[in-house]
């Protein structure tokens, strides 16, 4: 439980969950191949992707939820919680991109589909 809950942390930081020292990204939205460390290689089939994509649209649809209870159970006026809950969730997919990626591929590496080549 130690060695997930320390893998998923570090992925949070973006490093590198077989070496703990590579940068996972080069810039804000490009991602490395391989770690420039130790050289494993991130995303091995195409497709992988998804699962951070996945990520991302639950913590947005999270926020959407608290949008709508907002909505029904606040005396806000409702353009002013949707304008907010909008923004928010727009923002918040940009932001978390790279996040939701580098978890994914944390949890690719606890299934063993992410593995260092020998």
């Amino acid at each position: 439980m130690v060695r997930i809950i320390r893998v998923l942390w570090l992925t949070l930081f973006l490093r590198c969950p077989a070496c703990q020292r590579g940068h996972m990204f080069r810039s804000m939205f490009r991602m490395n191949v391989r770690c420039p460390v130790c050289g494993v290689i991130f995303e091995r089939d195409h497709g992988e992707i998804t699962g951070g994509m996945a990520i991302n649209t639950v913590m947005v649809l999270s926020i959407a939820i608290v949008g709508a209870v907002l909505s029904v159970t606040t005396t806000y006026p409702t353009w002013l919680i949707i304008g907010a809950t909008a923004l928010v969730m727009t923002s918040a997919s940009v932001l978390f991109y790279r996040h939701a990626r580098a978890l994914w591929i944390g949890i690719l590496y606890l299934t063993g589909s992410m593995f260092e080549d020998v």
